[in-house]
């Protein structure tokens, strides 16, 4: 049986006379009741599987190697799907479904078309569209069958997906609320409202490490303690009972110790290879691989922010050791990141390297992977592929050069800034030693930028064009 955790989106939906006699609640069918799932290609990538589709989360995916598939959702009882919606990934926009059908079926075997859409297309990374079912029916049974727009710049025509919802209508008391403020200081108070649908009866609020007073449905509280804080409303009424969990959806900061509330994840440590010659090599120079990784994060973090209540907070970091060809990759989502090192690279690629350089040239791996995991996003990027992967690999590459695992690499002339990696790691570390805090106010521009390139981001933070600052760094490199 597949459960979705929290509830991740409410809607009130007034429909016309001719579907509804009046306006009802809607909630996430996929979020509050038990399924199974099914697909035509369940897994290509690890982590990236169907399942990822309903972990309530947008920063996770779905990736298919196949330009189409079908995903299917079977209930324990039937329901009238209202609405549903689909989320686009946080990258390749090209991978994003164009056309896709939804039907539905009470037997499993007779199919009924719900909706059927054709050339769509997203505005924005993670961004959620919802579309209404015209003709309204009663299905256990839900198909969607994706198709994405055939080959794109990366020589694939895979399709890719972060999240799919169904909605139906309840009288449950949806729990809802909203913070006056996210982000307080020691003993400051924020006020919660209860926004719950449906008209609950009863609340109850459980905030760890709150001073509570309530105040009707509402509460207000405050902390005397720095860090990240999770709220869980519970509501009951006629009609049964929800509950809703925030994690760390407060941040609470001494502004004299700006990094005291910093919490590190969990690491867990799984070592699939553990006989090869690059596996016990790795065990033997990292004995304390969680150790490592919390020393790199605590390192790290302040290059790309300001203060702890910037940060991602995840659960979980999963290090996994592999015999494979990639040297390393990051993957999972904003709750948990999984950072995978290859032990055959190790093996045929530093075989003949002092530990001391092994040890370093792993090192710096970290840095590079940690920073996929903590960096920004580009949220709305204008601009070619190029110049998002330039800016992913190029921001790793920088705060991996500042931090001084680069002795192996040196700056090379080159005819473009959009190598990615050391092409323009070194640039922005160039950058970076001529404009204060530069490494904050690049990693921002992702979110703070509204039609985001590459360029535009240089010049928010600099104030001059790229193309003038390359020519002056390439000058400097052959002088």
């Amino acid at each position: 049986m597949f459960r979705k955790n929290n509830l991740v989106l409410l809607l009130v939906a007034a429909f016309s006379q001719a579907a509804l006699a009046k306006d009802i609640v809607l909630y996430d069918i996929t979020d509050k009741e038990s399924f199974t799932l099914k697909a035509q290609h369940p897994t290509f990538v690890e982590n990236e599987s169907v399942e990822q589709l309903f972990d309530s989360s947008i920063h996770s995916k779905f990736l298919s190697d196949k330009s189409q598939t079908w995903v299917q959702i079977d209930f324990e009882e039937a329901f009238q799907i209202h609405q549903y919606s689909l989320t686009s990934a946080g990258d390749a926009p090209a991978r994003d479904p164009k056309h896709w059908q939804l039907k539905g079926s009470i037997d499993g075997k007779n199919w009924l078309t719900l909706d059927s859409q054709k050339e769509q297309s997203f505005d924005s990374r993670a961004q959620t569209k919802t579309y209404t079912v015209a003709d309204s029916q009663q299905v256990k049974h839900v198909r969607f069958e994706l198709k994405q727009q055939g080959k794109t710049q990366w020589g694939d025509s895979y399709l890719q997906i972060a999240d799919i919802g169904l909605f139906a209508a309840t009288d449950l008391p949806l729990a809802s609320f909203d913070l006056d403020k996210r982000i307080i200081r020691l003993n400051e108070v924020i006020t919660l409202t209860n926004t719950s649908e449906n008209e609950p009866d009863r609340v109850e609020w459980i905030i760890p490490g709150a001073k509570i007073k309530h105040d009707g449905q509402n509460a207000h509280v405050s902390f005397d303690k720095p860090g990240s804080y999770s709220v869980t409303l519970k509501t009951n009424n006629n009609a049964g009972s929800d509950v809703l969990t925030q994690k760390n959806v407060i941040k609470v900061m001494d502004i004299h110790r700006p990094w005291a509330g910093l919490q590190l994840p969990k690491v867990v440590v799984k070592l699939e290879d553990t006989e090869s010659a690059g596996a016990k090599r790795l065990i033997k120079l990292l004995p304390n691989i969680e150790q490592a990784i919390n020393e790199v994060t605590r390192d790290l973090v302040p290059m790309l922010y300001n203060n702890f209540t910037e940060v991602p907070e995840f659960e979980q970091v999963t290090f996994r050791l592999k015999w494979m060809d990639t040297l390393a990759y990051r993957a999972g989502d904003y709750s948990n990141m999984e950072i995978a090192f290859s032990s055959k690279y190790i093996t045929e690629k530093l075989a003949d390297q002092p530990d001391e350089q092994v040890t370093y040239e792993l090192l710096g791996v970290l840095w590079h992977e940690l920073t996929h995991g903590y960096q920004l996003f580009p949220q709305s990027a204008t601009g070619t592929p190029e110049e998002t992967h330039a800016f992913i690999e190029g921001v790793a590459d920088l705060i991996r050069i500042n931090a001084g695992f680069h002795k192996t690499r040196s700056p090379e002339p080159s005819d473009t800034w959009l190598g990615g990696y050391t092409n323009t790691g070194f640039f922005l570390s160039w950058l970076s030693k001529r404009y204060e805090a530069f490494e904050h106010q690049f990693n921002a521009t992702a979110t703070e930028l509204p039609d985001w390139t590459f360029a535009a981001a240089i010049e928010y933070v600099t104030g001059e064009k790229v193309e003038k600052l390359w020519q002056e760094y390439q000058a400097e490199l052959t002088k």
